[in-house]
């Protein structure tokens, strides 16, 4: 049996929170901010480093936006291979072509980056544009 019914909603005061107990609804801003909290940034940083000699240099300070990660990707054309790491000791290796290493810090600049031939390097790849 089907039902016909003309009506319209006016105004909603009220909606119900996951314990039934009565909320304002959301309004503009509220959703605006949610959606800004959520969502994917704009853009993408990729930046490829390179190495000026064989001792530890930092990687550039590139921002990660909040929630995300950078992949340290190694670079096809090395020579050999590329070890990261903090300033102090760089032990985790990036041996062969398709080598990443996820890093879910504040910023790139925090790794460091060791090879045994200069001009070897990584790729840096992540969600967000440098502003």
């Amino acid at each position: 049996m089907t039902i016909y019914s003309n009506g319209r909603v006016e105004d909603i005061l009220n909606v119900q929170d996951e314990d039934g107990n009565p909320q304002a609804p959301s309004n503009e801003k509220r959703q605006k901010s949610i959606e800004a909290a959520v969502s994917n940034p704009d853009g993408a940083t990729i930046q490829t480093v390179t190495t000026s000699g064989t001792d530890p240099e930092q990687l550039p300070d590139l921002t990660i936006p909040d929630g995300g990660a950078a992949l340290i990707v190694y670079l096809p054309g090395n020579s050999g291979d590329v070890y990261l790491g903090d300033a102090a000791e760089q032990f985790v290796p990036l041996t062969d072509p398709g080598n990443v290493f996820g890093w879910e810090g504040t910023t790139t600049a925090d790794l460091h980056i060791k090879t045994n031939s200069a001009g070897d390097g990584v790729g840096i790849i992540f969600e967000g544009a440098q502003a």
